[in-house]
């Protein structure tokens, strides 16, 4: 990657469930480092004091942080924040100029996590589970038995070892809240794919024939914790596509 200009924040990066922020902390500061500013967004469902929060607070809070952005902006989402950014940017928002999904569930429109992973499993053939178990307070948690193999099977035993420590309880309560409206249908697109990616490919039918891009990247399902690098140079490319064909 070559150095580029500071820019205003020009990416938005939401995690996958159970995670959050520090899951984009290494992509972040490689971006920083080109020159590039980044936002990763906490969002509502994942947390310690999250019981109530739902799918559509999770889109609010990203769209809520898009209202203060200038265009254009990629907005990139992580596992199940490929369907929060599928809410949080349908319209389509007026900042965003593309969207990507790094190994992420994308809805269509009347699709719940629920209804997707569902119909992804049935379609999978020994794809691998994260194991959930829910408290007593409501809140879910990944199994860490399954959760290792399932989001770390490419990291170092380490780095691993780090990503099972930082995952975070979850609130299901949206889990069957549907997408009202899908931003892929509005905008370009780029989908991410993991060769080593363990988990069903939670897609919506007819997705992969209109995304604008499909890349395949030699990784798991956290490629964002596992090789940063990789993910950091491709959204500083794409971001740089962006800024082109802006000004």
């Amino acid at each position: 990657m070559s150095p580029v200009a500071p820019v205003d924040p020009r990416i938005v990066l939401v995690p996958g469930g159970f995670t959050g922020a520090w899951m984009w902390a290494d992509v972040a500061g490689l971006l920083e480092a080109e020159g590039i500013k980044a936002v990763a967004v906490e969002l509502p469902t994942i947390g310690e004091d999250s019981a109530g929060a739902d799918f559509y607070a999770d889109a609010r809070a990203v769209r809520s942080l898009l209202d203060g952005l200038d265009p254009p902006v990629l907005l990139c989402g992580h596992s199940y924040g490929g369907a929060v950014i599928t809410q949080a940017a349908a319209g389509p928002h007026r900042a965003v100029r593309e969207l990507m999904y790094l190994t992420a569930a994308v809805p269509a429109a009347g699709d719940s996590m629920i209804s997707l992973m569902s119909d992804a499993a049935t379609e999978g053939t020994g794809a691998q589970e994260e194991g959930v178990t829910v408290r007593d307070d409501g809140l879910a948690l990944l199994d860490r038995e399954a959760a290792g193999p399932a989001l770390f099977n490419d990291c170092e035993p380490e780095r691993a070892e780090e990503g099972l420590r930082r995952l975070r309880p979850m609130s299901l309560a949206g889990a069957d809240q549907p997408v009202s409206e899908a931003a892929w249908t509005q905008l370009p697109s780029i989908y991410v794919r993991g060769s080593q990616d363990p988990m069903p490919e939670a897609v919506a039918q007819g997705f992969l024939e209109r995304t604008t891009e499909i890349i395949e990247l030699p990784t798991g399902h956290c490629p964002n914790w596992s090789h940063p690098h990789l993910v950091a140079k491709l959204l500083a490319d794409r971001v740089r596509s962006l800024a082109s064909h802006s000004a």
